[in-house]
């Protein structure tokens, strides 16, 4: 192909970035592609993870060869600020500064407030009469389901292919406090796992992430290719806050976006067995006289998620009459890995399982 012997060699604009972006799909080897083109993987993942969120125009942003300094804002990122604050002109630096960087844009408080100095916009007043002013131009950020799930295909998914995550305040209980979710549900599988928290500055999803979950991928020689985050306004700064959450997503070579449940309905799913929780276990807990303190509560949800994990059957779909544990173990049979070897724990609870759940 004559476009692929005329990229090599040369800086990447919008239109180059978004041909290689194509070839990895159509061709269905990532690996290939990135060789074909002299690139790396992470490279064709944050630039697949741009075009989704900013479209071509994400594309045309060149990235910085040398450090530049950190309150200088480009043209481009100006404009996305400005953009932002004709649509939500009551949020200030530190919450368009969250916003942005779930967006992939790298700027801090500093420079946005640097921004919103030169248009005479830091304070309220002044960005809700802006607003008003643009109203007519503003730009929606919104996204086509199609362009939001480019990449993502359902037709034959596994385990990994497609995970969920989220944050939700469950409610405040009596004799308990608050109570907030973290949720990471594996689309094909069902599978599921919860951590919670009775405090939002103890939230670190990013340590679960690491030290839980990723824990157990690699016992069952899984991971994780597309990873959607609700991005949920009062959550959101427990997702991006984390100085290095870029690099674990990277170092693992997840491909990872942030969408608004508003927006797109790929996290119905999730959407479904939150309300399942809140029916089935949280909407019990006064009623229960057993579980009278936070720690109580986590030990029996952590109770309620192996159990259905272990003994809910999937009804519809490709894996219809499987649970999501057996789903799991298939795949990591056929990534060969022994089931014999796996840890103690988990061998006692599959041996639990086969029994029916039932103590001998």
């Amino acid at each position: 192909m004559e476009w692929i012997t005329n990229m090599k060699f040369k800086e990447f604009n919008a239109h180059n970035k978004y041909m290689i972006l194509k070839h990895g799909l159509k061709e269905n080897n990532i690996t290939r592609t990135c060789e074909l083109f002299g690139i790396s993987r992470t490279s064709f993942y944050n630039w697949q993870r741009t075009y989704q969120k900013r479209g071509m125009i994400g594309l045309e942003i060149k990235e910085p060869r040398k450090p530049e300094m950190p309150n200088k804002v480009s043209k481009v990122i100006e404009q996305e600020i400005l953009s932002y604050v004709a649509n939500y002109p009551d949020d200030g630096p530190k919450r368009i500064y969250y916003e942005l960087r779930a967006e992939g844009i790298d700027i801090g408080e500093t420079g946005i407030y640097n921004v919103l100095k030169r248009h005479d916009l830091t304070l309220k007043s002044q960005r809700i009469l802006y607003s008003k002013n643009k109203e007519l131009h503003i730009k929606t950020n919104k996204r086509d389901n199609k362009e939001i799930l480019g990449f993502i295909n359902k037709q034959d998914p596994y385990p990994g292919y497609l995970v969920l995550q989220q944050i939700d305040f469950m409610g405040t209980f009596s004799g308990i406090g608050k109570i907030y979710q973290y949720s990471f549900y594996d689309t094909a599988s069902k599978w599921v796992a919860v951590k919670l928290y009775n405090k939002k500055q103890d939230m670190d999803v990013w340590n679960y992430f690491e030290s839980k979950l990723v824990y157990l991928l690699k016992i069952f020689n899984l991971s994780i290719e597309n990873l959607v985050t609700n991005r949920k306004k009062e959550f959101l700064p427990y997702f991006v806050k984390v100085s290095n959450y870029k690099e674990i997503i990277e170092e693992l070579n997840i491909n990872h976006i942030f969408i608004s449940s508003e927006d797109n309905n790929v996290l119905e799913e999730m959407m479904i067995f939150n309300e399942f929780l809140v029916t089935e276990f949280y909407n019990k807990i006064e009623s229960n006289n057993g579980t009278n303190s936070f720690e109580k509560i986590e030990r029996e949800l952590n109770k309620f998620i192996r159990e259905y994990n272990f003994f809910n059957v999937i009804p519809s779909g490709n894996n219809a009459g499987k649970t999501p544990v057996e789903i799991i173990l298939q795949q990591a049979s056929q990534n060969n890995v022994d089931l014999d070897t796996l840890p103690l724990w988990i061998l006692a609870l599959l041996n639990h399982s086969k029994r029916g759940g039932k103590d001998e």
